[in-house]
C-alpha cells in the first residue's frame, strides 16, 4: 500500500540525522510521507537557526524519488521532492546518479529474492555513505491493493539476508519490522535505534550548558565543541566544529588520543579559538587522559565548573 506502519518513523529519522546526508533517494515513495519526514528533519529543522531555510527555493538537501505506480504522485510530491523518477526501480537504480543515502522503506519485499538482492547491491554502489531498508519480519500475505498490482508481497527477508552485505547492522524494531543499514566504509558507526528521551533533569541540565555556551562564546567565534552531538545543533553559533570532525560533518569520538591531539591542531590551524566541553561529555577528560594532560599544559583554562570545561587555543 502507499503507505506503511510507523513504528519505524523514530529509528530511521535518527538514523537520517546520524548520516547527515545531503542528498537521499527514497525508492518507492507511495504517499510521500518519508520525503515529508526526510525535509521536515533536515532543511525545516534547521530553519530554527537559518529562518530563510524554512522556503523552498533555500533548501539544502536534494530529495529524489523511485515510484513504480504514477497514479500515486500528487502536487505534494513534486513540492517536497526535488525530482521523482516514474517506473520499476530495479531499471531505474542501475542509472540513477550517487546519493549519500539511499532509503528503501518498505519496498525489498514487493521483488522476487534474486531481484530484491540485485537491487540492494545497485543501490549500496550508487549510496556514498548508506543505503536504510525496512521490511516486514513475518508473512504478511499482502495481495495487490489500491488498484495495484505491484503492492503484492513477493519475498520475505530475514537478518541473514542482510548479513551477505558486509558490516550490514540489522535490528528488530516492535517485534514485527526488520531496519537494516548497510553503510559504507568511512561512514561513523550508526545507532540503530530511537533517539533517546532525555530524563528531565538532563533536559534541565541542557538548557543551563546552551546558557553558559551563549555566555562564554561569542556568535561570530570558530571553536571546537565536544558535545557528542547532544547540543551543536540548537546553538546559533555558526562557528561551532563538532569533535571529530571530517568535512564539517560529526565523526564520532577518536580511536586514541594521539588522534584527539592531531586533530585538535588541525582545527587550531584552521582558526579555531577554543575548545569546550560540555557536561554530558566530561568524560572525554577521564577516557582519553593523555589529551587532557596535553590541553592542560598547552592551554590556559578559561572555564571549569558543572556545565563547562574550556580551553583557550590562543
Amino acid at each position: 500500500m502507499p503507505s506503511s506502519r510507523p513504528n519505524t518513523i523514530p529509528t530511521v529519522i535518527h538514523l537520517v540525522r546520524q548520516v547527515k546526508p545531503r542528498s537521499i533517494l527514497d525508492v518507492g515513495v507511495g504517499f510521500g510521507k518519508w520525503g515529508h519526514l526526510f525535509r521536515e528533519y533536515t532543511d525545516i529543522l534547521e530553519a530554527e537557526l537559518d529562518p530563510a531555510r524554512y522556503r523552498r527555493e533555500n533548501w539544502q538537501l536534494r530529495i529524489e524519488g523511485i515510484e513504480a505506480h504514477a497514479a500515486y504522485l500528487t502536487p505534494m510530491h513534486h513540492f517536497l521532492y526535488d525530482q521523482i523518477h516514474v517506473g520499476d526501480a530495479s531499471v531505474l537504480m542501475k542509472r540513477m546518479t550517487n546519493y549519500d543515502l539511499i532509503f528503501l522503506g518498505d519496498i525489498i519485499e514487493h521483488f522476487d529474492k534474486p531481484a530484491g538482492m540485485e537491487l540492494l547491491q545497485n543501490a549500496l554502489e550508487r549510496a556514498n555513505k548508506a543505503v536504510i531498508v525496512s521490511t516486514p519480519k513475518y508473512e504478511t500475505a499482502q495481495e495487490g491493493l489500491c488498484g495495484n498490482e505491484l503492492e503484492r508481497h513477493r519475498s520475505l527477508w530475514s537478518a541473514e539476508d542482510f548479513g551477505q552485505f558486509p558490516g550490514a547492522i540489522v535490528k528488530t524494531v516492535d517485534g514485527a519490522t526488520l531496519i537494516a543499514v548497510l553503510k559504507k566504509p568511512g561512514t561513523p558507526t550508526l545507532d540503530v535505534a530511537p533517539q533517546p528521551s532525555p530524563a528531565p533533569d538532563a533536559a534541565v541540565r541542557l538548557r543551563q550548558v546552551r546558557e553558559a555556551l551563549l555566555q562564554l562564546v561569542s556568535r561570530d567565534q570558530r571553536f571546537v565543541l565536544v558535545d557528542d552531538e547532544h547540543l551543536r545543533h540548537s546553538l546559533p553559533h555558526g562557528g561551532a566544529i563538532p569533535f571529530l570532525e571530517k568535512a564539517g560533518q560529526y565523526w564520532g569520538p577518536p580511536p586514541d588520543d594521539a588522534t584527539a591531539i592531531r586533530e585538535l591542531e588541525r582545527l587550531r590551524g584552521e582558526g579555531a579559538t577554543l575548545v569546550v566541553f560540555v557536561s554530558s561529555s566530561f568524560w572525554w577528560l577521564d577516557h582519553y587522559a593523555e589529551f587532557a594532560r596535553y590541553l592542560r599544559a598547552e592551554y590556559r583554562c578559561v572555564r571549569a565548573d558543572e556545565l563547562l570545561v574550556a580551553f583557550d587555543l590562543r
